[in-house]
């Protein structure tokens, strides 16, 4: 079993614990009943044997997410709570750009894995500011997870103020909490978080979907053992393929005039070398004891010749120059006021025409003028400094080339050259100048002569092959050796690969039917029909194949979908991971998952999302509307919270309210007395109540679209260009929005006197006409009001 023992003498490569034992055992199941030869089985066992988990009874118990609170992390300044329901459900967490709302996802994420996947290989000013700019307290992210039966585990973690990213002083906590539940096993293969620019990176490469699935499988496990297959192969066919080269070099080397070199030649010459022929004829090689390596190194010596010393002096006189020249400039001097003026033009507030100055006080002087000739003169003040940096950096590279022009062979050789009897005097290197390092150069030539003379009298060629063939000997004999191991090692791996392979396509086939089953809700509208997806181990790593069909002809998914369509593929295999029965994780948090699909894609994310909701915690973080418009005008059942951030970071969550109900909740509260001073109030009423219409009107619009099967993209583009609210109306009447000449009337013969005088009304309030003050008070009223009916007749 001469396999199993090399193997086994590497079986640290892995640590106790590693390995599914399931998949374990289903390897070993298929083992037994192979055709493999015993030394090739034992290989295996012993690889899964060193991989084995200890035994324990310890699983992860399932846990929901029940809350997240976030403290002077990003765009949340004081402590914000997001509040959820920790039980299966479709959760929304709508806010815009910079609201704060990806604060919360990215603040669980760090909590819980103690980094961010989007900051990952970026440059370091991305995380930079990752504490909020607003706090200057220490940063705090708490999360309360509940087990299934209600027990609740809180996980929290706090850093100073001005920490860097990456600072673990206060990771002890968390990281213990996870470890105690198991969790930290599951994070790395069942990460629960998927963010947009995971989402818009799962396809970059055919190979990032397969690393991405590789954990959740649990093949990994088997790569690993193949990994470590492969590592004992290469090792022993590297040695192998060594002393096959060498044996060549040492071929190559015989003297064909020599009667000992052409013994040598005919043991090691055959296919199969004669490894007993050759001990015998170097038992009868005395070995030679003086030192031949110190006179080959002195035979050998690389010496500069007399012009490239005189060409290294040159440079090097013209650097001393050089740096002369620049030396006489104030450069510290100028280097301090450059920075200062820097400073000042840095304090000048853009915004102001003048500014005082930030050292005597005195009132606006620093002008756009002061700024021109600040400026000019910071940049001529750098240069000068500048100048004499190269000269420093010139000299440096000069002196440095002479001093190289001797390498450390050379400056040993006069000690060697008097320990080997060469000289009766150790021989002195002077290289101050050119004409001493010319003669110190003679020297060392002369010192190479007598080094090769000495080496053909020693006759030292045949005593120096003689040892190599010793240490080759040996080498080879060992390799002869491990020729069965290297065999069996090599079946091992054969039959492992194909074995890998079953196992993966079985635990991927569900993940692979549950993403086509989403992909064909998701492609609405697309040409792109996905048939099957199958995980493919290539070299080192995998790759991801898909059989994509584009209007019925096989085509490269990444060459054929659109972004959209990635995207939208993406979260057809997160969602099936998600929802695997070994995670422990009931929730998943999706960021921004809407960005680049069309109109009809959101309608079948809405709906994917919503099913995958049936039996895990889904939260969605998005700033589009679109999503929480197509969940609403599909009745799917979801819970909708705003994200509302304020001044200095002060972030709101609430229970959300339809784009129309914020629009006439808004202006009811603005129209109230003294809320607003009478000129504000005046433009604000309006334009809140017109939006409130037309943002009604868009929802009738899409859902007409969506009621008559025709095309949302198409929906979404008529309302996008409509340039007026009553544009927007002459949709709603008419279809047709070059029929705006036509709305008043027909809102009148509609609905009757006062909706049409309200639509005038909120036409001239919203470009500035002030309105009557009764009819201000009853705008959001009288608004609400016309919604309704529009909304009824409009069905």
């Amino acid at each position: 079993m001469r396999a199993a023992a090399a193997l086994g003498d590497r079986a640290g490569f892995y640590d106790r614990g590693s390995m599914d034992p399931v998949l374990r055992t289903l390897l070993l199941e298929r083992l037994g009943a192979s055709d493999l030869d015993d030394e090739a089985k034992r290989v295996i066992e012993v690889a899964a044997d060193s991989a084995a988990p200890a035994p324990t009874t310890n699983t992860s118990p399932p846990v929901w997410l029940k809350e997240v609170t976030v403290e002077g992390f990003r765009g949340i300044g004081r402590p914000a709570t997001l509040k959820l329901d920790p039980s299966p459900g479709l959760t929304v967490v709508v806010g815009r750009n910079g609201s704060g709302k990806s604060s919360f996802a990215e603040g669980l994420e760090l909590l819980m894995t103690g980094a961010l996947k989007r900051w990952e290989k970026r440059p370091k000013a991305w995380s930079e500011t990752w504490q909020c700019l607003h706090h200057t307290a220490p940063t705090t992210i708490a999360a309360q997870l509940q087990l299934e039966g209600g027990e609740v585990v809180t996980l929290d973690q706090q850093w100073p103020h001005g920490a860097p990213y990456g600072d673990a002083s206060g990771r002890a906590q968390p990281a213990a909490t996870l470890a105690q539940h198991g969790w930290d096993r599951d994070l790395p293969s069942f990460r629960p978080f998927l963010a947009y620019a995971e989402l818009a990176t799962m396809f970059d490469t055919l190979s990032s979907l397969y690393d991405a699935l590789t954990p959740v499988l649990g093949l990994g496990d088997l790569d690993a053992l193949a990994a470590q297959l492969a590592q004992t192969r290469l090792q022993l066919d590297g040695q192998r393929k060594a002393v096959t080269a060498e044996r060549d070099q040492l071929l190559a080397r015989l003297d064909p005039e020599d009667d000992r070199s052409a013994l040598v030649g005919s043991a090691i010459g055959g296919r199969k070398p004669d490894l007993a022929q050759l001990e015998g004829l170097l038992e009868e090689t005395p070995s030679y004891t003086e030192d031949l390596t110190l006179l080959r190194r002195l035979a050998a010596l690389a010496l500069p010749s007399d012009t490239d010393i005189r060409d290294a002096f040159q440079d090097l006189k013209g650097a001393e120059r050089a740096h002369a020249d620049a030396s006489a400039t104030d450069a510290a001097r100028a280097t301090n006021l450059a920075a200062l003026l820097r400073q000042a033009l840095a304090f000048k507030d853009p915004q102001r025409l003048t500014d005082d100055c930030p050292v005597c006080k005195t009132p606006d002087v620093l002008d756009e003028a002061w700024v021109a000739a600040a400026q000019e003169e910071a940049a001529q003040l750098e240069e000068e400094a500048q100048a004499l940096t190269r000269a420093n950096a010139q000299l440096a590279v000069a002196r440095r080339r002479v001093e190289s022009l001797l390498d450390g062979n050379a400056l040993a050789a006069p000690h060697a050259a008097r320990h080997l009897g060469l000289v009766d005097e150790e021989l002195e290197l002077a290289r101050a100048s050119e004409e001493e390092l010319k003669a110190s150069t003679a020297a060392l030539r002369d010192l190479t002569q007598r080094a090769a003379t000495e080496l053909e009298r020693k006759g030292a060629a045949w005593q120096e092959l003689a040892g190599q063939l010793r240490g080759w000997l040996g080498r080879a004999k060992d390799v002869e050796t491990a020729a069965a191991t290297l065999k069996a090692i090599k079946d091992a791996e054969k039959w492992l690969k194909g074995a890998t392979d079953e196992l993966r396509r079985e635990r991927f086939a569900p993940i692979s039917q549950s993403a086509i089953a989403n992909w064909q809700e998701l492609r609405q509208g697309s040409s792109v029909d996905l048939h099957e997806i199958t995980l493919k181990k290539v070299g080192k790593g995998g790759r991801a194949d898909f059989d994509v069909r584009a209007d019925d002809t096989e085509a490269n998914a990444l060459g054929v979908m659109s972004q959209g369509e990635l995207l939208a593929l993406s979260v057809s295999v997160f969602l099936p991971r998600a929802a695997l029965e070994e995670s422990p994780f009931r929730f998943a948090v999706i960021d921004d998952p809407v960005q680049a699909m069309d109109p009809a894609k959101v309608d079948g994310l809405a709906k994917v999302l919503h099913r995958a909701a049936r039996t895990r915690q889904i939260i969605v973080f998005t700033h589009d509307d679109r999503l929480p418009e197509a969940i609403r005008r599909l009745r799917l059942d979801a819970t909708m919270l705003h994200v509302d951030r304020r001044a200095q970071s002060s972030v709101d969550v609430q229970v959300s309210r339809s784009p129309v109900q914020r629009y006439l909740d808004g202006a009811r509260g603005y129209a109230k007395p003294d809320r607003l001073p009478v000129e504000v109030q005046a433009r604000v009423v309006p334009m809140f109540c017109r939006s409130a219409v037309e943002a009604a009107a868009a929802n009738i619009v899409r859902r007409r679209a969506a009621q008559h099967g025709t095309d949302l993209t198409e929906a979404d583009e008529q309302i996008a260009e409509a340039r007026s609210l009553r544009e927007t109306l002459a949709l709603v009447l008419f279809g047709d929005a070059g029929r705006h000449g036509e709305v008043g009337a027909e809102i009148k013969r509609r609905y009757g006197d006062r909706p049409a005088a309200l639509i005038a009304a909120l036409n001239r309030g919203a470009h500035g006409n002030v309105l009557e003050r009764e009819t201000l008070a009853h705008l959001p009223d009288s608004t609400r009001s016309f919604i309704r009916d529009l909304e009824t007749t409009a069905k």
